[in-house]
């Protein structure tokens, strides 16, 4: 018995040793990385079913007052948003409050229907698997709402994009708030300012794949019309309470969070902002929260209920119907992995595991439109890849 204790205990010291020894490798490529790039800030984390495996910030939250960026610091994570909105549907479903064969129109308020098949109705399923020929028009970029003015940084730009970022940035500072359901009718409802054929494709729905952000923010507006709460407020209690997630949310002029990270756009600092509506973008979470939450969904990939039902997992993150279709109920889902990523101003974001269930990679950015910002967040990936 003394032997085998002995035995156990150095087998137990070479593995701890080895693991500190991937740890440091680990850190000291992303070290590497960070300090050859453009980017400002960044925190990774490798998980399995049981929580994190290796967790580390990388550069700064805010490089004008040299705070470092931490697994506690706060971003928004983009289009990521998205596979918490799959999740909100589920659990809709498991409510009995809507399905996701169900017509849009039999939530909506309003009637929204594709002109070129105006007998063909849309489902919630279609809106999920961006095959509901609702397309996102030009008037898309005013769903961005800036808390203040965008500095006119783009003084310092080369000449080449110089013009091209005024014209953005000029759009951007425009923008007003106004509610969901109006953003919406504007784009496609017939009576709508904005409205023009142009927000649809000449495709039956469900026929076709086209990724469209619109359709899922109206997929979230559905579930605040269904529950009778404020989509956010869905979230917040199915969720973030449930898996005490508790530095995450939605940043508001009436709501904040603690430890946020400045967004660098272009190389420069931008104001805070919102969104008109959540179901897109805008959540905002860290890496040690966002990590309960990959954790959480692993296990339910794996059969085990928690936030969701078994069977819901199984539905949300099985093989889409058509290898043509890359989404089912808003993850993306391929041979190799399922998760997403996001972009967005000042925004690179990344979280995928693999199908075979055992680890998962997240990557949370605060710099976006910089030389080779996609070529660093590439070889960041490849490196947490190459350790898992």
């Amino acid at each position: 018995m003394r032997a085998l204790l002995s035995f156990l205990f150095i087998v137990m010291g070479v593995y701890s040793l080895q693991s500190q020894q991937q740890t440091d490798s680990i850190t000291k490529e992303l070290k590497r990385i960070q300090e050859s790039s453009n980017l400002v800030g960044f925190a990774v984390a490798i998980v399995n079913k049981d929580g994190i495996v290796y967790s580390k910030g990388f550069g700064y939250s805010n490089k004008e007052q040299l705070i470092p960026y931490t697994t506690k610091t706060v971003q928004p994570i983009a289009s990521i948003s998205k596979t918490l909105l799959g999740v909100a549907l589920m659990k809709a479903q498991e409510l009995g409050i809507l399905d996701l064969d169900d017509k849009i129109n039999d939530h909506l308020p309003f009637t929204i229907q594709n002109p070129f098949y105006p007998n063909e109705p849309i489902t919630i399923r279609q809106l999920a698997s961006h095959t509901s020929s609702i397309l996102d028009t030009e008037h898309y970029e005013k769903i961005y709402i800036f808390n203040d003015s965008i500095p006119p940084f783009y003084e310092n730009l080369p000449q080449k994009t110089k013009q091209e970022v005024q014209k953005e940035v000029d759009l951007l500072n425009g923008n007003q708030m106004m509610s969901a359901s109006q953003f919406i009718k504007n784009q496609y409802c017939t009576d709508g300012k904005w409205y023009t054929s142009n927000g649809f494709s000449n495709t039956v729905p469900g026929s076709s794949y086209k990724y469209s952000n619109m359709g899922a923010n109206i997929a979230a507006y559905i579930i605040a019309q269904a529950s009778g709460m404020e989509y956010t407020e869905f979230l917040r209690k199915h969720i973030l309470k449930p898996l005490q997630m508790n530095d995450s949310g939605w940043v508001s002029k009436t709501h904040h969070l603690e430890n946020v990270s400045t967004l660098y756009w272009y190389g420069h600092p931008i104001p805070t902002y919102e969104f008109i509506t959540y179901g897109d973008g805008g959540f905002m979470t860290n890496i040690e929260d966002f990590s309960k939450y990959m954790t959480a969904v692993m296990k339910g990939y794996q059969g085990e209920s928690n936030i969701l039902k078994a069977s819901s997992y199984k539905e949300m993150l099985s093989q889409p119907a058509s290898k043509e279709f890359k989404k089912n109920v808003f993850w993306t889902i391929d041979d190799e992995k399922i998760g997403h990523s996001g972009n967005d101003p000042g925004i690179i974001s990344h979280a995928y595991f693999l199908r075979e269930g055992s680890h998962g990679i997240i990557v949370f950015v605060n710099t976006s439109e910089v030389e080779n910002d996609m070529i660093s967040v590439r070889d960041i990936y490849r490196t947490l890849l190459k350790y898992m």
